[in-house]
């Protein structure tokens, strides 16, 4: 449910549709946002916003909750992803030429 900006009563998206975020943010994920549209019933105000939002990822799905979007600092997110580290000496590439 969301609060109607104008008088503060609970609101129930009439229509709802997603929009998939076409880049991943830093970490691979990619955010599905589920916005839709509001009319309260006791003052006839009527808008568009969002509902809630979704990130989907290499590490499993984080939910971002309804309305606002609020943050999580997970311990996994926090460690630091190691991969396969490449040394190249420059010396060896100036011997190729």
């Amino acid at each position: 449910m969301v609060k109607c900006p104008r008088c503060g009563a609970d609101v129930s998206p009439e229509k709802t549709w997603q929009v998939i975020s076409p880049l991943p943010d830093a970490y691979g994920r990619i955010t599905i946002t589920v916005l839709g549209s509001f009319k309260c019933p006791s003052c006839g105000y009527s808008w568009r916003g969002r509902v809630s939002a979704i990130k989907v990822g290499p590490e499993g799905e984080v939910t971002f909750g309804e309305g606002k979007k609020t943050r999580r600092k997970d311990e996994a997110s926090r460690e630091k992803r190691e991969g396969k580290v490449i040394e190249v000496d420059i010396s060896d590439i100036l011997e190729e030429e």
